[in-house]
This record gives structure tokens, C-alpha cells and sequence, in this order.
């Protein structure tokens, strides 16, 4: 499969993701969901590491 010889689907994506849907719009495409909640999942173990460690600190606990 050849750059020059690929098919062009931008208007195919700009009517899938223009159309009226009730569906967030990050959320619409197909590895969406997996990213954004991935990302979620990263950034929650973050902050719960962050916070239990502060309360570990508090308490002078090692």
C-alpha cells in the first residue's frame, strides 16, 4: 500500500463526527473511549498516590 495511491476519507470523518449526536465529541471515534479512560485511570492513581502519601506524612508514619 502505497501514501500516493491511499483512498481519501476526509469527508467520510467529517460526516461522521459533524453529525447531530448525543455523544460527546471526544468520545465519538473508535479508540476514544480506551484513551480517554486509560488517561483517567493514569491521572486517579496519581492523585490517589499523591494523597495517601500526604496522610502518611501527616500521621509521621514511614
Amino acid at each position: 500500500m502505497s501514501l500516493v495511491n491511499r483512498p481519501n476519507n476526509v469527508i467520510a470523518s467529517q460526516r461522521f463526527f459533524q453529525a447531530p449526536s448525543n455523544t460527546l465529541l471526544y468520545l465519538r471515534g473508535p479508540r476514544d473511549k480506551f484513551i480517554v479512560y486509560s488517561t483517567f485511570l493514569v491521572l486517579g492513581t496519581g492523585v490517589v498516590g499523591s494523597l495517601w502519601g500526604a496522610i502518611k506524612m501527616a500521621r509521621g508514619q514511614k
